[in-house]
């Protein structure tokens, strides 16, 4: 289907946490899928699209994340947050 459902946190009650997500990008090239959100701990994930498993958590990006872009190639993620800052990630990853 052309569903997915992606948990973005699950509490330590095992409620399932989903924020509101802000933006989205598909990484070329790679069954992966960068999400910005409204949430105070971690703001900014890495996911593969195919299993939903987090790939990465972007810790450095505070605040809300309200931008993502990924470069053509696949290799660099650019996060906008909250604070005004714009956050740079390498995301060449090998599986």
């Amino acid at each position: 289907t052309p569903l997915r459902k992606f948990v973005w946190h699950t509490a330590a009650s095992g409620d399932i946490v989903n924020p509101v997500v802000n933006s989205v990008r598909f990484v070329p090239k790679q069954n992966l899928i960068v999400a910005g959100c409204s949430d105070e701990n971690v703001s900014a994930k890495c996911f593969d699209s195919l299993t939903g498993e987090v790939v990465e958590e972007f810790h450095r990006v505070e605040g809300n994340c309200f931008t993502t872009d990924v470069s053509r190639d696949g290799t660099l993620a650019c996060f906008g947050d909250a604070s005004g800052a714009l956050h740079f990630e390498n995301i060449n990853y090998s599986f």
